[in-house]
């Protein structure tokens, strides 16, 4: 009885193998560091390369430390791989490093417009994964790569970005004209009226877009049905106003706050929210990735969150000064916590919110984010967290999110952050 229990398991082991074998060797899309793509196979690997079988059966070889974090986790899961090449491969940033094709930004004959009003008819930009809708004088070149170059940088991470994302446009939309502006929220205050069934929760929604629409630089809006039938787009646009003196921030690549609205727009999206029941953490995770993207990126933090109380949303403003632009942060934080004057604490940190932010608690959202996204490990371990609350729909608990960055304690991931903010690994 023993002996048929073991070759039972044996036999359930066997079949799991094969199951995961047949996953890995299903067409993919594989990528690389600069961003060139393959679709392929799994056929085999070794400790240093992994051969790929094309549609037209040619089989390419390729380096194991030339492909994705998501190809690489792809490899561990479904073809038995060795965990070790998630973290024995060098760090990289992969916005940075892609090389991207002007040549694939397309301008669109077609317009998008909001209502009947003729002033909310937006010419389109189209890249591979976005739709840029601007009016006035606006080069829209740069956000439309900056947008595509952040996109890559999820894909690389996150094992089940490109496969989520499917085929689908998401939506940016700039405007550098005040009134224009001012009519689009008072499009969408009229539209949330007419299109939520609850009257006090549309009344309620309203309400909200009417007395904060002109006090943000950054917000988000749901598009109509028929829009996003039209444009294959997902149904969340993303929205920026530039004031006189804050385009700055658009006219190259990585300006600070676009970075940092469209950052948080597609960690937000892959995440795909949380449960009412326990909402814990989301906020200090997207907020923090956005910051460190921000400054990451484009060295500087332009952007400033907005108390809006009660107000449910990514709302933010831009200020050229912001919190001291970011450059100072770590070194900031560095000696007050070493003087004991600011003290980590990951539970307080996950139960942040917009409305009651300090200077010291939104320095502490971005270290932790730094951190946990600051060497291989951790960042394979901060893709395993992502991918955790995409499936569960909710942030883990901490000593949860502890036993993923490979502690067993709160107490022991929580000293190896604050060691981490001491140190000048911390910039």
């Amino acid at each position: 009885m023993k002996w048929f229990k073991v070759t039972g398991c044996l036999a359930l082991f066997s079949i799991i193998a094969q199951i995961s074998l047949l996953s890995a060797a299903e067409l993919r899309i594989w990528t690389s560091a600069a961003g060139t793509t393959i679709e392929a196979k799994f056929q085999k690997m070794d400790a240093k390369e992994v051969d790929l079988l094309t549609p037209e059966s040619k089989v390419i070889k390729v380096k194991i430390s030339d492909l994705s974090l998501a190809d690489r986790h792809h490899l561990v899961e479904y073809a038995q791989a060795d965990k070790k090449i998630l973290t024995e491969v060098a760090l990289t940033i992969p916005e940075e490093d892609i090389r991207f094709d002007k040549k694939t930004l397309k301008n669109l004959e077609k317009k998008m417009g909001f209502g009947d009003r003729t002033e909310l008819q937006f010419d389109l930009l189209e890249s591979e994964h976005f739709l840029v809708a601007t009016t006035g004088r606006f080069r829209s070149q740069p956000l439309a790569e900056m947008a595509e170059r952040l996109w890559h940088g999820m894909a690389f991470q996150h094992m089940n970005f490109r496969q989520d994302w499917g085929d689908k446009k998401m939506v940016v939309i700039v405007t550098t004209d005040e009134e224009v502006y001012e009519s689009l929220g008072k499009w969408y205050a009229k539209w949330l009226i007419e299109n939520i069934t609850d009257d006090d929760q549309a009344q309620a929604a309203s309400n909200r877009i009417s007395n904060l629409w002109m006090r943000v630089a950054g917000t988000s809006i749901r598009l109509p049905e028929d829009q996003q039938t039209e444009f294959n787009a997902f149904d969340t646009a993303k929205i920026f106003r530039i004031q006189d003196g804050s385009d700055t921030s658009y006219k190259k690549v990585f300006g600070p706050f676009p970075t940092h609205g469209l950052a948080d727009m597609l960690l937000t999206h892959q995440m795909g929210g949380v449960s009412e029941i326990s909402p814990t953490g989301y906020f200090a995770i997207t907020t923090g990735h956005a910051y460190f993207k921000e400054i990451q990126l484009a060295e500087k933090s332009e952007t400033q969150l907005l108390d809006a109380s009660n107000y449910k949303g990514d709302n933010e403003f831009t200020s050229a000064s912001g919190f001291k632009d970011g450059r100072s942060w770590a070194k900031t934080l560095r000696k007050l916590v070493r003087k004991g004057e600011v003290k980590p604490d990951l539970e307080k940190l996950l139960s942040y919110k917009s409305a009651d932010l300090t200077p010291e608690q939104l320095v502490l959202i971005y270290s932790f984010a730094y951190y946990m996204e600051s060497d291989s490990a951790r960042i394979a371990a901060f893709a395993d967290m992502v991918r955790r609350i995409e499936s569960n729909n909710q942030v883990p608990a901490s000593i949860e999110m502890a036993k993923i960055f490979g502690f067993e304690t709160v107490e022991a991931f929580q000293n190896d952050w604050i060691e981490f903010i001491k140190s000048t690994s911390f910039k």
